[in-house]
């Protein structure tokens, strides 16, 4: 039992360090969209980072993401989807499947998420 608890805790430990390291300033990345989900769970992509993986990739706005890393997005809480699926550590990679409006095949998209900077707007 306490041996089962130590492993069980240390795994919990290491995805902590995990996500910590993932979203601090210097590892964080992503793959530079904004998606929006629709009540199934699924991501529709609303805009991209000009220059970001999706971008430079291919992805459009309006493809519908339905698998990321081969798992379905539907059914899927969004917030988590983002938080540990589409973001990551900058340099590694991330697989989507994407159904594209007026296209039968799916087609899938291998990104390496990188660190994102996106241009500040001055308030007045």
């Amino acid at each position: 039992m306490l041996k089962t608890l130590t492993i069980t805790l240390s795994m919990f430990t290491l995805t902590a360090l995990q996500a910590m390291a993932a979203n601090s300033a210097s590892n964080f990345g992503g793959i530079g969209i904004d998606g929006v989900p629709w009540a199934n769970g699924q991501i529709v992509v609303r805009q991209m980072v000009a220059g970001g993986p999706a971008h430079l990739a291919g992805l459009k706005t309006g493809d519908i993401i339905t698998h990321i890393d081969g798992k379905p997005t539907e059914g899927s809480n969004f917030q988590d989807m983002v938080d540990h699926r589409l973001r990551g550590i900058a340099g590694t990679k991330v697989m989507l499947k994407v159904r594209r409006p007026g296209i039968a095949k799916a087609i899938t998209f291998n990104l390496t998420r990188r660190q994102l900077v996106t241009a500040k707007t001055k308030g007045k």
